[in-house]
């Protein structure tokens, strides 16, 4: 019981970092900024990949941002509530106000999130290019992890409680940290994500699987 509630407190607390730090840039980062690290990051990709290849992620970045935020109506649907459309030269007294600072905010928070959105795309593209390694990595290790288990269950070999413990909080904090750095304003090194994602799937496989505790 008090196993579950710890677990439960922590996952909450990880989508409240998740919630804060969305909120962080749509409020506070500007979209000069976003520009930017999106502008460094592209250059980034564009020394590390192929041509072909950074066409293909740029390709795929494109309509993945273009399904998530115009195909799905989510940026109609915000610009609906944030920034109805209305009569400027009717605008009076505290309108005026709201023609003058408000909507030129929300327009500025708006281009900065769809630049985010962007940017995670290009990101979550580039893990995906790795995919075909990934899985000839993950298959291997995931079966060694398997027998592992198996032997540790038929045999007087017994499963490691510190590594299957530590071995868990280190994928579920890793895992939280790459998708926490996906979001993040800052350009990444293009092989990061990818080659963290390849270890925690290494470290679960043979580490987690193989360390699980023995049926009774």
């Amino acid at each position: 019981m008090v196993n579950t509630m710890g677990k439960n407190r922590s996952f909450l607390f990880c989508i409240l970092i998740f919630l804060l730090q969305l909120i962080a840039i749509a409020v506070l980062v500007p979209s000069s900024i976003m520009k930017k690290a999106s502008e460094i990051e592209y250059d980034w990709l564009s020394s590390s990949y192929s041509e072909s290849s950074m066409e293909w992620i740029s390709n795929k970045a494109d309509s993945w941002h273009m399904t998530l935020t115009r195909d799905s109506g989510i940026a109609a649907g915000l610009s609906y509530v944030f920034l109805p459309e209305r009569d400027h030269t009717q605008a009076k007294g505290m309108s005026r106000i709201g023609d003058r600072v408000w909507y030129p905010f929300i327009e500025g928070r708006g281009v900065a999130l769809d630049e985010m959105v962007r940017l995670t795309m290009v990101r979550f593209a580039s893990v995906a290019i790795w995919l075909p390694l990934m899985i000839l990595i993950a298959i291997p290790a995931l079966f060694d992890g398997v027998m592992e288990r198996l032997i540790k269950q038929h045999t007087f070999k017994y499963p490691s409680p510190f590594l299957y413990r530590y071995g868990a909080k280190a994928v579920i904090l890793g895992g939280f940290l790459t998708f926490a750095a996906v979001l993040a304003p800052i350009p990444l090194p293009p092989f990061l994500a990818p080659v963290t994602v390849m270890i925690l799937t290494v470290v679960f496989a043979l580490i987690v699987i193989g360390n699980l505790p023995k049926r009774v």
